[in-house]
């Protein structure tokens, strides 16, 4: 950490409200003084998201937030979809005619939402070092290794070698109060309360709204079936041909 920041004059720290970026927050809280933290607010949080990155937002000296409407994307472009038929984007709805839900890959939902706006931020501030928690064991995560230079930036994942268990340990050890959200193996950040992808990892995450969030978890229960029933609609003409 010392040795990053005595590389780089400006340095942010990409805060979710996680406990990977939590246990990053405490691992910097040394150094704060020198560290903007930066948070995306895509406008559809959970509370108690809001809650704790609220809290973190007095405590450091240096606190960027990013707004974004994910609520506005995701009606004007398209849901976020692990499967995505292309009948059912925008664009194949232009040539198709209109279906009863958009969609589109997860990918290009989060890099609207999230990924472009914190880097235009990054790039606008003059920043050259970045520490995020990214860990090697995590499901979905950017291709790339702790100390990868792009564009001028140099990224820094301190958890990149820990595993859940171990960040859990942390930051039991550093007295954070390890809530049933915190507890959870992934999206402990809980992402957009409305977000329809990551669905191979989301179970824990649907069971803690389900119980917590029970109206929210309702509605993203019905766009996962109507996502459902698109897919299946776009499959009909393979197992056919399958079939034959």
């Amino acid at each position: 950490m010392k040795e990053f920041l005595i590389r780089h004059k400006k340095v942010a720290l990409f805060f979710s409200g996680g406990k990977d970026s939590i246990a990053c927050l405490e691992l910097c809280k040394p150094y704060l003084d020198k560290i903007v933290v930066i948070w995306v607010n895509t406008g559809s949080n959970f509370p108690e998201v809001e809650e704790c990155v609220t809290k973190v937002a007095i405590e450091v000296p240096n606190f960027v937030e990013i707004p974004t409407n994910q609520a506005w994307s995701v009606e004007t472009n398209g849901y976020p979809a692990d499967v995505v038929p292309v009948n059912f984007t925008k664009l194949g709805q232009d040539v198709t005619g209109f279906k009863d839900i958009m969609l589109r890959s997860y990918l290009e939902c989060c890099n609207e939402n999230l990924w472009s706006p914190a880097y235009a931020k990054v790039k606008e501030l003059g920043i050259t070092g970045v520490i995020r928690g990214q860990r090697n064991d995590e499901d979905h995560r950017a291709p790339i290794k702790s100390g990868h230079v792009a564009d001028g930036i140099e990224y820094f994942f301190p958890l990149q070698d820990w595993g859940n268990e171990d960040v859990n340990n942390y930051l039991i050890e550093k007295g954070v109060e390890m809530t049933e959200r915190l507890m959870m193996r992934s999206h402990t950040s809980l992402d957009c309360w409305n977000c329809t992808a990551f669905t191979d990892n989301s179970v824990e995450r649907m069971e803690y709204m389900k119980k917590y969030h029970p109206i929210k978890h309702q509605a993203v229960a019905k766009l996962l079936q109507r996502i459902d029933n698109a897919v299946m609609s776009e499959m009909l003409g393979i197992k056919q041909i399958l079939r034959t």
